[in-house]
């Protein structure tokens, strides 16, 4: 069984948030060379990023009974310098690479512009299929991530961790894989989140998603996880309210349906 609670933070702003941001838009001022001989582990929180921490830490501190049981966090830079801003009770956090970010092999701190012409095919075939494909030049696909994910860190939990609350901070593809493992959603349902505009749907820096196994309408505890709540602590909208998990199973027919939805080519 997971955890009765298991509290998914994404890190502040970073330093490679902006740079990307700022080089999607065309201007490439911040990747100087200094900037690009750095891996991106290395980032830091910007002083936006470190003000989503404090503002998360507050909204975790007033919503959720402290102390946590068990504190994890990815051993990227960012990750770690959000856990510690969060200012929670009695943490002591383990350090945990498996938490890590995607792996996005030669993309990894590459300006916008040099992606496009060094990776055009590749990037083609990557936009067919943004679960399934590995990023242009190397790296996880999201599948390969869900894989690490489930192995490293979701069974573990459920080894040692299912009569605890839990919490780790980490980062937006690590939260949005582990999504897709304890909700069972499938590759589509995967890539209309990854492509939506919708607030509700994005995870922002500091996102915070809550999973529970308590009932929150009765309390009641299940051996599973039956609901989950995302907010956003530095928007005064950001509160998305609780959700039921429902699990999807397909009879032979909806298979089916689903089949027929594609051309056949080859008789």
């Amino acid at each position: 069984m997971l955890p009765i609670d298991l509290i998914l933070v994404r890190h502040g702003q970073s330093e490679g948030n902006v740079a990307n941001k700022t080089s999607r838009s065309g201007d490439n001022r911040f990747f100087t060379e200094e900037f690009r001989n750095r891996h991106s582990r290395t980032f830091r929180l910007t002083d936006n990023g470190v003000a989503e921490a404090k503002a998360a830490g507050v909204w975790l501190k007033a919503n959720l009974p402290m102390p946590m049981d068990r504190f994890y966090v990815s051993d990227y830079i960012r990750a770690m310098e959000t856990a510690a801003l969060l200012d929670l009770p009695g943490a002591l956090w383990r350090r945990e690479f498996h938490l890590r970010e995607r792996d996005m092999g030669l993309q990894d701190n590459l300006p916008d512009d040099e992606r496009k012409v060094l990776y055009p095919k590749e990037s083609q075939q990557y936009a067919q299929n943004k679960f399934l494909s590995i990023p242009a030049g190397g790296g996880e696909s999201i599948a390969s991530l869900c894989l690490r994910l489930k192995t490293a860190m979701l069974e573990h939990w459920a080894r040692e961790c299912s009569d605890k609350r839990v919490i780790a901070v980490c980062h937006g593809h690590v939260m949005r894989a582990l999504q897709v493992e304890i909700e069972d959603l499938l590759p589509e349902r995967f890539i209309e989140l990854d492509e939506s505009e919708d607030d509700k749907d994005k995870i922002r820096n500091c996102q915070i998603f809550w999973y529970t196994r308590r009932d929150p309408e009765t309390n009641a505890l299940a051996p599973h996880i039956v609901a989950m709540r995302s907010i956003c602590p530095w928007d005064s909208n950001g509160d998305f309210g609780w959700r039921k998990i429902l699990h999807k199973r397909w009879s032979s027919e909806e298979l089916m349906t689903e089949v027929q939805k594609q051309k056949r080519n080859i008789s």
